[in-house]
């Protein structure tokens, strides 16, 4: 009788494990099922489709409520709207959202220990999204852009200062050395210029072409404020690095007409083939390759790329792909040793190896990113008597056709010396 009764106490003890293992098993499951379904790539699908095809007040809509709700995600989705706001033309909503984004974004920049060993046992979207750091530059180059174009100039200088500054910073801190954003030294160069401040001007053209050469629209401003200022040793040296520049002064009857162009899809993030665990960021297709400005009966200009964000984003990811790969193997080590853990406590090989099957069916890679970025920014430039003027885009294939008139602007009042700024987007 005692046997018996002791076998069905052992029974009934082994019976209540597995119910309890199975218990945590399916509410795990179902945990990992929910996470998945309803991320930050499941809430953004539908207001990105609506921003890609153009309808971006419904895009907004879609992105409001979430971009106002706290969590780990938050920072994305005010990105993801301010940069839906921006190409609406609402610049105002979009510079608020942006200035919102950058303070969470610093904020969001220092995690507790706790959550970061959160985020090794379970993953890494158990962390708010930081940004990565090409991500939080953008934020400074965007404002930058929506400042210009409501006219707040000092502004927008100040964000192009922003955005050397934060890259100084990087570098300081021991992290990769990054490239410097020509397209906002550009922008601010010729905010300066257009204030009628020649020297800082100068001196911010001056940088660009000791950075890199081959800088577009560089020539002309360069010899005509080297000119200007009677730099004449430099003044001889611009001639000789661009002797194909000649017709660089701007008329007294003359003014330049800038236009500020995003072009192309930005990457995503998908986990990377070689070690799933890690992502890796992913070209997407888009046919665009640059546009051609085409004013009153001139002969067109193209835009050149002075950031492209495509390439930064591969190769930042792709820089920091041994410390990403080393702590996802640090996460797989804790991992087996807590279900080895497990299946000691409780003298059961079971419930170590679903331990362990739960651990590392919670780990993936992080696939967060900005995803409504275009793939490069561009600029044209082009000198213009003063008056009104048709300003027409014209888009440019990477198969070599061309689609004309993908965006017009009837009537662009260019005074006398003046700056016009004017803004669009293609994501074909």
């Amino acid at each position: 009788m005692k046997r018996k009764s002791a076998s069905t106490i052992l029974s009934i003890g082994s019976v209540s494990k597995l119910v309890a293992a199975f218990r945590i098993s399916f509410i795990s499951i179902t945990f990992l099922l929910m996470v998945g379904c309803a991320g930050y790539s499941s809430h953004i699908r539908k207001a990105r489709q609506l921003f890609e095809s153009g309808d971006f007040e419904n895009s907004a809509h879609e992105l409001e409520p979430l971009a106002a709700q706290e969590g780990n995600d938050q920072l994305l989705y005010l990105l993801d709207l301010g940069l839906v706001y921006h190409s609406a033309g609402r610049y105002d909503d979009a510079i608020k959202t942006f200035l919102k984004a950058e303070k969470i974004a610093d904020i969001k920049d220092y995690t507790s220990i706790t959550a970061e060993a959160a985020a090794v046992i379970t993953n890494e979207q158990a962390l708010p999204y930081k940004g990565e750091d090409f991500e939080k530059i953008l934020i400074n180059v965007f404002l930058a852009i929506d400042y210009t174009l409501v006219g707040k100039w000092d502004d927008a200088l100040v964000e192009c200062r922003r955005v050397n500054h934060k890259i100084d910073l990087m570098r300081q801190q021991g992290q990769l050395p990054y490239e410097r954003n020509a397209f906002a030294k550009y922008l601010a160069a010729v905010l300066f210029e257009a204030r009628g401040e020649a020297n800082d001007a100068f001196v911010d053209y001056r940088q660009l072409a000791s950075w890199k050469q081959g800088t577009p629209y560089l020539g002309a401003p360069l010899l005509r404020l080297a000119e200007k200022l009677h730099a004449e040793q430099e003044y001889r040296e611009y001639q000789r690095q661009f002797p194909a520049t000649r017709d660089y002064r701007i008329g007294k009857n003359e003014g330049e007409i800038i236009l500020l162009l995003e072009m192309g899809k930005g990457p995503v993030k998908v986990p990377n083939p070689s070690f799933r665990l890690v992502p890796m960021f992913e070209r997407r297709n888009y046919s665009t390759a640059y546009a051609e400005v085409r004013v009153d009966a001139q002969r067109p200009v193209r835009t050149q790329t002075l950031f492209d964000i495509e390439e930064t984003a591969i190769d930042q990811l792709q820089k920091k792909m041994a410390i990403i790969m080393a702590r996802k193997v640090g996460g797989v080590v804790v991992k087996e040793v807590i279900a080895e853990r497990v299946r000691k406590a409780t003298d059961s090989e079971f419930l170590g190896l679903l331990t362990k099957v739960i651990l590392h069916m919670t780990d993936q890679a992080d696939l967060r990113s900005w995803s409504t970025l275009p793939a490069s920014l561009q600029l044209a430039r082009l000198r213009v008597p003063a008056g009104t003027h048709r300003v027409a885009l014209d888009l440019i294939y990477r198969s070599g056709g061309s689609r004309q008139n993908v965006k017009e602007w009837a009537e662009v009042k260019v005074g006398r010396g003046k700056k016009v700024f004017l803004n669009h987007h293609l994501r074909d």
